[in-house]
C-alpha cells in the first residue's frame, strides 16, 4: 500500500530554519509508525475499538498531555507496546543520542529532555507584543528561485469543537509575497547542483505577536503546493530590535507529485494530506533512534538515510536517523495527533505531542522540539 510521501523539511522553526530541505526526493519525513519498523503495516487513529491504552506502557513525563490525548483506536494497535498520552508507538530500537556531525541542528553530550518532566516545566507565557518577522524563503528541493511565494502566519483554533482541533484560525496581518526576481538585494544566492545558483528571496512580516502558539503556511499556485509548517513560537526574549528571525520553506508543485512517486511508488491519494517532520530534544539539538507517530490511519511510513543534502527513505529503519526525520502520508483531512518518544538509559521517555490539522493536498510540518509555554496543563 505504498502511495504517498514527500520530501522534505517542514517542521516548526528548525525546518523552516534548515532542518525542512530534504524529504522528499531526499526524503526527509520520516514516516514513523507502528509496526515492525519503517513501512506498511497497520495504522493507529480512527474511533473505535474500545480503549486499550492501559495494555501500552506510558513514556515516562507524558503528565503534560494527560488531559489532551490523542484518539487511541485498539482495532489499529497490534504489535505496538508503548503510548504518549494515547498515541500508539512503537518499541525504540535503541538509545536516544543527541546528532553530533550534522550540519544544522547539532549538539553534543547526553539527550536533554527534562522540559518534559513537571519540575522543569516552562514558565508560562508572557506579555505578547507584535514583532516584525524576517527571514528567507527556502527551497527544500526542487526551484531555482523561491519567488511569488505567498506566506501567511496564523493562530490556531484550540478547545473548541473537537472537528476544529488545530485548524488555522485567524489570518494575522496580510500575506507577505516573496519577490518575483530574488537575485541581488532581494535574496540570498546558494550553489545548487540543479541551477548552479539558487536564489532564495528574503521576506518581512510586520505584525507577529509573540508569546503565541502560531503557525505558517506557504503556497503560490501553480509553483508552489501548500505547506503548513505548526509549532511556531516566537518567544520574547529572542526578539531583537523589535524584530524576530525565522526562514519559512517554499515546496514545489512538481515535488509534491513527483517525489511520492520516487519514493514510494505512486502520488498522494487526491484530497489526502501528509505529515512530516524531525524530532529534536529539549536543547533543539536532532535525535537518532526516536520514534514517532499519529493517531490516525495513513498509508504508509518509514524513516530516512543519514544523508543531510539528499536524504532518502530506508524502509528498514526502526527509528530516526542523524537528521531526525519521520513521516506519516496519505492521510485523510481533519484534526491529527502527533507524538513521539525514545528510551534514555533503558527508560521509555516523552519527546512531545502535537494537535495539528491535516489539509487536503498539502503538507503538514510538525517538529519536536521542546514543550512549549502554550503546551502547559491547565
Amino acid at each position: 500500500m505504498n502511495r504517498a510521501f514527500l520530501r522534505g523539511g517542514w517542521g516548526t522553526r528548525h525546518f523552516v530554519g534548515g532542518i525542512v530541505g530534504a524529504l522528499f526526493i531526499g526524503g526527509f519525513f520520516g514516516v514513523v509508525g507502528c509496526g515492525n519498523g519503517g513501512s506498511g503495516g497497520s495504522s493507529v487513529g480512527g474511533s473505535g475499538g474500545g480503549d486499550c491504552s492501559s495494555k501500552l506502557t506510558e513514556a515516562k513525563n507524558a503528565e503534560f498531555c494527560q488531559n489532551t490525548p490523542g484518539n487511541l483506536d485498539c482495532a489499529e494497535v497490534a504489535g505496538l507496546s508503548k503510548q504518549v498520552c494515547k498515541v500508539a508507538l512503537p518499541e525504540p530500537s535503541g538509545e536516544l543520542q543527541r546528532s553530533a556531525t550534522v550540519k544544522e541542528f547539532a549538539g553534543m553530550g547526553a539527550p536533554q529532555v527534562d522540559c518534559y518532566a513537571p519540575a522543569s516545566y516552562p514558565a508560562a507565557p508572557g506579555t505578547s507584543q507584535n514583532v516584525t518577522v524576517e527571514g528567507l524563503a527556502k527551497i527544500f528541493s526542487s526551484g531555482c528561485a523561491s519567488h511569488d511565494l505567498k506566506i501567511t502566519f496564523y493562530t490556531v483554533k484550540r478547545g473548541g469543537a473537537a472537528a476544529d482541533e488545530g485548524k488555522l484560525d485567524m489570518p494575522i496581518g496580510t500575506t507577505v509575497i516573496t519577490p518575483a526576481d530574488c537575485t541581488g538585494a532581494n535574496g540570498v544566492a546558494v550553489a545548487n547542483d540543479k541551477c548552479g545558483t539558487r536564489n532564495e528571496c528574503k521576506f518581512t512580516y510586520p505584525n507577529v505577536p509573540t508569546e503565541r502558539e502560531l503557525a505558517i503556511k506557504t503556497e503560490g499556485d501553480p509553483t508552489w503546493a501548500p505547506l503548513v509548517q505548526y509549532n511556531i513560537y516566537i518567544p520574547n526574549k529572542e526578539v531583537m530590535g523589535g524584530k524576530w528571525t525565522h526562514d519559512v520553506r517554499a515546496l514545489a508543485s512538481d515535488d509534491y507529485s513527483v517525489i511520492p512517486a520516487v519514493a514510494i511508488g505512486g502520488p498522494v491519494t487526491a484530497g489526502h494530506g501528509v505529515i512530516a517532520g524531525e524530532v529534536h530534544d529539549c536543547g533543539d539539538v536532532r535525535l537518532l533512534n526516536a520514534v514517532a507517530d499519529i493517531d490516525r490511519p495513513r498509508i504508509n511510513r518509514t524513516y530516512f538515510t543519514n544523508n543531510e543534502d539528499a536524504p532518502l527513505p530506508d524502509t528498514k529503519a526502526t527509528g530516526t536517523s542523524s537528521l531526525g526525520l519521520y513521516a506519516a502520508f496519505d492521510i485523510t483531512p481533519g484534526p491529527v495527533t502527533v507524538a513521539a518518544m525514545g528510551k534514555l538509559n533503558g527508560q521509555d521517555v516523552t519527546l512531545g505531542q502535537h494537535h495539528v490539522y491535516v489539509y487536503p493536498d498539502t503538507v503538514t510540518s510538525v517538529t519536536f522540539k521542546g514543550m512549549q509555554p502554550y503546551q502547559l496543563p491547565k
